[in-house]
């Protein structure tokens, strides 16, 4: 019996704690939003309606203390409300001090969801390439490692590309007339049918609608269909101070090679006409930083953890629900500053 109650008490405690920090959390953002309001309204009710007030000083002195703000001594027969004008003003700033000190912890709070991931950054980009296209065996053709859907500025993007090995090889990736201008990786395996670019640029990242990360040149093998696809170790990072990955879906295409080979000569043209492609005697690749290692340098998400990520979290919605709370409290208190500053 006297263990059944110790385990009341306990959980008793535990909700008491748990209902103080929810109201406490409450209080602490109406004040945010109100605080202000309520510390210039406070002097005015006091004049209309004094009996309804309260001197927050008086309330925690004891009976026959002296009261700073309405130079008088407390008398819980007369009550605890403001006897002066002043008395009243003093309350109304300090309703204003503990506003300023709600708002900077909603800011504080704001920040450190920041830091958690909150809001996430939106995934919005998308690698593009040619839907189809057909070559003949052993000609050389480019492509394109194209990224569009740009919403926030990137600075970071690892593109990882599956082939079929039996149909198709690489020759080379190029970064002429990359946007990036430092590559850290550039991996070919021929093999299994695997290739990597990573790079990216420094702060402020890249942002337009549109740009080519990378081209990759693959020669056609043997005839048949052959399919290309970006693996889900692919990322494209945002420059948001957290480095999260932007990318929402992998593109993939089927190439045809076609049985007939293409000549001796029409080879060599290709090596040096695509392979050396020279803008102006100077091509951009010379404006480049190239640091290529033989390991993994960002990582990589496998499609289980993707997945994993889409599933139901409830801390993760709770987590949100604070970060769309605390955004439209600092939201409408930018546009009231915005509103006098006009």
């Amino acid at each position: 019996m006297w263990k059944n109650e110790n385990k009341m008490l306990k959980i008793g405690s535990i909700l008491t704690i748990v209902i103080w920090i929810i109201s406490s959390w409450f209080l602490v953002h109406i004040l945010a939003v109100l605080g202000v309001f309520l510390a210039v309204a406070y002097p005015i009710w006091w004049l209309f309606a004094p009996k309804q007030t309260v001197c927050f000083l008086c309330q925690t002195k004891k009976e026959g203390e002296f009261c700073p703000f309405c130079r008088k001594t407390v008398t819980k027969e007369e009550g605890i409300l403001p006897k002066t004008l002043p008395s009243a003003i003093y309350n109304g700033l300090i309703i204003l001090a503990f506003a300023l000190v709600s708002l900077g912890l909603v800011f504080l709070e704001s920040k450190i969801l920041f830091k958690m991931g909150f809001p996430p950054t939106p995934k919005t980009v998308s690698f593009v390439i040619p839907t189809k296209g057909q070559y003949r065996l052993g000609e050389i053709f480019p492509m394109k490692i194209e990224i569009v859907g740009i919403k926030t500025p990137i600075n970071a993007i690892q593109a990882d590309l599956g082939f079929e090995p039996q149909k198709l090889e690489v020759v080379d990736i190029s970064t002429e007339d990359s946007f990036a201008n430092i590559f850290i990786q550039k991996e070919i395996n021929n093999e299994v049918g695997y290739a990597r670019l990573t790079g990216g640029l420094p702060h402020p990242g890249f942002f337009a609608d549109h740009g080519v990360f990378g081209t990759v040149f693959f020669q056609g093998k043997s005839p048949g269909i052959a399919k290309v696809e970006f693996l889900p170790s692919s990322m494209v990072l945002a420059n948001d101070g957290r480095g999260t990955d932007t990318l929402k879906d992998l593109a993939s295409v089927s190439y045809l090679v076609l049985p007939e080979r293409i000549s001796k000569e029409e080879a060599e043209m290709q090596k040096s006409v695509i392979m050396k492609s020279v803008v102006l005697g100077e091509t951009s690749e010379d404006t480049q930083m190239k640091f290529y290692e033989e390991k993994k340098i960002l990582g990589a998400k496998v499609g289980e953890e993707i997945q994993e990520e889409k599933k139901f979290n409830l801390i993760r919605i709770f987590l949100d629900g604070l970060e769309k709370v605390d955004r439209f409290v600092l939201t409408l208190w930018e546009k009231v500053f915005s509103f006098f500053r006009q």
